[in-house]
C-alpha cells in the first residue's frame, strides 16, 4: 500500500513505523505545530491505577502497556536511540479514608494480570528511601509494574527507525488535491477538527511544570501518583515534573499562564518543602479529545481513516494502537476488536 499520514505526533508516528515495517510505502507530513501534545508529556505507563470503568478503554491501555517492554527493546535497537523507558514502578500517595479502598482495589487488578507487579503499602521508612524529599505525610502504596518514557525521546526514536527503514517523513503540510486518489491517515491531534470529521474533536490545555530537587540524589525515583490528577515524574538527575492542568479551550495558544504556574507552584508545595526545590520552567501542550474521551480509531469513508482523541491515553497507547491499525490496513488480525474505536455516537 502507498499511505500518506498527516500529524507526526506519537500516534501518526508509530502508526507509521508499524507500517513500513509490514512493507508499505509510507510518508508522514507533520508541519511541527506549536503544543503538539507529546512535548508536554509526563510519561507515565501505568494505566491499572485509574478508576475509569470503561471498558473498551481499559482493554486498550492494559493491552498497551503489556506492549511496550518488547517495543521498546526493539525500537531502540532499530534507532540506535534511547526513548528513557524505565520501569521504576509507581508510587500512589492517598488520603487515609480511602487508602486501604484503594489498595485494594488496585491489589484486585494484579490478579489477572502480571503486568502490574506487587501492589503493596509502604511504611514512611520505606517511601523515604524510594523519594527521599517527598512528604511523608500521605499513606502510600507502590505499584511495581508501573513506569515511565520520554515523550520527546520516544518521539525521535521512531522517527529515526521509521526513516532508517524507508519510510518519508516531511516537515510541512500536506497539500490534498481534488484528484488525489492517495489512502490517508490523518493523526492530527487537537488540529483535528479542520478536517471536520466525526466525532468532533476538541481539546484540553496541559500545562506542566519542570523543577529541580535540590537536596535529593538519587539515580532514579519512582513516578508519583499524587492526591487527584497531580503526578510527579523524574527525568534525569535532579530534574522533575509536576503536572498538570486540565483547561478546556478553543484557543491554540500555547504561552503558560500564571493561573497555571501558580497551581502547580501549590501542588507542588504540598509534597515537597519550598527550600528543596527550584522552579526552572513551564510546558504547554493541546490534548485532543472527543467528547466520551475514548479515542477515535477507524476509517471515515474508503480512502481515509482517522485516530484521534487519545488525550492522556497518548503516549501510553499509540505504539499499540500504531501496531493494530497496521494490521488492519494490511488486512490481519487485530488483539482488539477496533470496531469498538469506531463510533460515531456517543459510547458507554
Amino acid at each position: 500500500m502507498n499511505i500518506t499520514i498527516i500529524g507526526g505526533g506519537l500516534a501518526g508516528a508509530s502508526i507509521g513505523y508499524h507500517l513500513v515495517k509490514m512493507g508499505n510505502s509510507v510518508t508522514i507530513y507533520d508541519r511541527k505545530d506549536k503544543g503538539q501534545a507529546t512535548f508536554a508529556s509526563a510519561g507515565i505507563v501505568c494505566p491499572w491505577i485509574s478508576q475509569r470503568r470503561n471498558k473498551k478503554w481499559y482493554r486498550l491501555v492494559t493491552k498497551s502497556a503489556h506492549y511496550y517492554p518488547d517495543f521498546i527493546s526493539t525500537l531502540e535497537k532499530e534507532s540506535g536511540m534511547s526513548t528513557g523507558y524505565k520501569n521504576s514502578g509507581a508510587i500512589c500517595l492517598f488520603k487515609e479514608n480511602i487508602f486501604d479502598k484503594a489498595t485494594k482495589r488496585i491489589s484486585d487488578k494484579a490478579v489477572d494480570n502480571p503486568d502490574v507487579g506487587q501492589v503493596r503499602q509502604l511504611t514512611k521508612e520505606e517511601l523515604s528511601a524510594l523519594h527521599p524529599a517527598l512528604t511523608t505525610e500521605y499513606p502510600a502504596l507502590i505499584v511495581e509494574g508501573g513506569g515511565q518514557v520520554r515523550g520527546q525521546k520516544l518521539l525521535a526514536a521512531i522517527k529515526e527507525a521509521f526513516i532508517g527503514l524507508g519510510g518519508r517523513w516531511e516537515e510541512k503540510s500536506y497539500e490534498n488535491s481534488i484528484d488525489d486518489d492517495t489512502f490517508k491517515i490523518y493523526t492530527t491531534g487537537a488540529w483535528g477538527k479542520e478536517q471536520k470529521y466525526k466525532p468532533e474533536i476538541a481539546h484540553q490545555r496541559a500545562e506542566i511544570m519542570h523543577f529541580k530537587l535540590l537536596t535529593q540524589k538519587v539515580q532514579q525515583s519512582p513516578v508519583v501518583m499524587a492526591l487527584g490528577p497531580t503526578y510527579i515524574v523524574h527525568l534525569e538527575n535532579d530534574k522533575y515534573v509536576i503536572g498538570t492542568t486540565h483547561i478546556d479551550t478553543d484557543s491554540f495558544d500555547t504561552e503558560p499562564s500564571e493561573e497555571s504556574y501558580n497551581y502547580l507552584r501549590d501542588e507542588l508545595y504540598k509534597y515537597f518543602k519550598p527550600e528543596d526545590v527550584e522552579i526552572t520552567e513551564m510546558g504547554v501542550g493541546l490534548k485532543p479529545y472527543t467528547r466520551d474521551f475514548l479515542p477515535f480509531i477507524g476509517y471515515v469513508d474508503n480512502n481515509t481513516f482517522v485516530v484521534n482523541g487519545m488525550g492522556s491515553t497518548g503516549l501510553t497507547a499509540s505504539p499499540f494502537v500504531g501496531k493494530e491499525v497496521a494490521l488492519l490496513l494490511n488486512g490481519m488480525p487485530t488483539e482488539l476488536d477496533l470496531n469498538d474505536y469506531s463510533y460515531t455516537e456517543p459510547q458507554n
